[in-house]
Formats: structure tokens, C-alpha cells, sequence
């Protein structure tokens, strides 16, 4: 039974948020430290004042990568946590990794891993265009950086909490 627990919890909820929420941590204060280093040399201003959109050149594509690469992330993660589980499990009672993903993989379906994948994406979406929010408002010099960077973690990750808890919610009422 403890591998079934360990792939479907990995899957459906612990991979895609804990994932989300370190990303967030490490991607959201980077993008939000850079650029609100941008705004505060005027480099924003200069993109500007050359008439390309600096919302386009920098927030779009951090955007983007955001959300291509957390579902990415994701499936690392959650093959990193299958492994482990099955690491751990052996140590208590020895099972071959063939028996513990049969056993884990037996009552997943295909349908169960769409969802949370879509959600990843989600949560790619919320900590790019929080963190290049925070960023591009900038102000108040090398400490209005660090406000920004600090701010952009903590409300992506406020975010994401509140996200996941609604996506689930719209997930189990349209897959149930």
C-alpha cells in the first residue's frame, strides 16, 4: 500500500506544489532582484525611451519560461520523490524498485497526471508575472531591490497556496 501512497500523493499534490513554492523562492527573488536592479540604473527607461517594450522583451519571456519550465521541474521532482519513497521503503523492507512501481503505478491512470501538470503551468504563470511585477515597480534604490525580491516570494507563494486550493476544488468538480 505505501507505494500507491508515495506515486499518487507525489503526483497529484505534493510534486507540483512543493515544487511550485521552490521555485518561487529561488526564481521569484531572482527575477524580482533583477529586475528591479533594471528600474533603479534606468535601464528599463532606456529600453523605453529606444521604443522597445521592456514588458515584452523581459516580463513576457520570464513569463514564459516560467511556465514551460515548471511542469519540467515537476516531473523531476516527482521522479526524484518516487525514487527516494522507494529508497526509504527498502530500508524498512526490502522491495525491488520493478515491485514498488508496479505496486505505485497500479491503480494510476493517465487522466490523474494531466490535471496536476496543468496546474504547474498555473503556478509558472503566478511567480513569473508576480515576480516581474514586483520587479518592474521598483523603487527607493539597493534597498527598494530588496524589498522587491523579498516581496515577490511571498506573495507568489501566497499565491500559489491560494491557487492550488481553488484548482482543486475546479479539478475534483470537473474530473469526479
Amino acid at each position: 500500500m505505501l507505494p500507491a501512497v508515495i506515486v499518487f500523493s507525489l503526483l497529484k499534490e505534493t510534486g507540483p506544489t512543493i515544487t511550485a513554492l521552490v521555485l518561487s523562492g529561488r526564481v521569484g527573488a531572482g527575477f524580482g532582484a533583477e529586475l528591479g536592479s533594471m528600474k533603479i540604473t534606468e535601464q528599463i527607461d532606456a529600453m523605453e525611451a529606444s521604443a522597445v517594450d521592456p514588458y515584452k522583451c523581459l516580463a513576457a519571456t520570464r513569463v514564459l519560461a516560467c511556465m514551460a519550465m515548471l511542469p519540467l521541474l515537476t516531473l523531476a521532482a516527482d521522479f526524484s520523490g518516487i525514487l527516494m519513497g522507494w529508497v526509504a521503503n527498502t530500508l524498512l523492507e526490502p522491495v525491488s524498485l520493478r515491485l514498488f512501481l508496479n505496486n505505485g503505478f497500479k491503480n494510476v491512470r493517465f487522466g490523474d497526471f494531466i490535471p496536476p501538470t496543468f496546474k504547474t503551468a498555473i503556478f509558472g504563470l503566478i511567480i513569473g508575472s508576480v515576480a516581474c511585477f514586483q520587479g518592474m515597480r521598483t523603487q527607493g534604490g539597493t534597498e527598494g531591490v530588496g524589498r522587491a525580491a523579498t516581496s515577490s516570494v511571498v506573495l507568489a507563494s501566497l499565491f500559489i497556496i491560494l491557487a492550488d486550493v481553488v484548482m482543486v476544488r475546479v479539478i475534483l468538480l470537473l474530473y469526479s
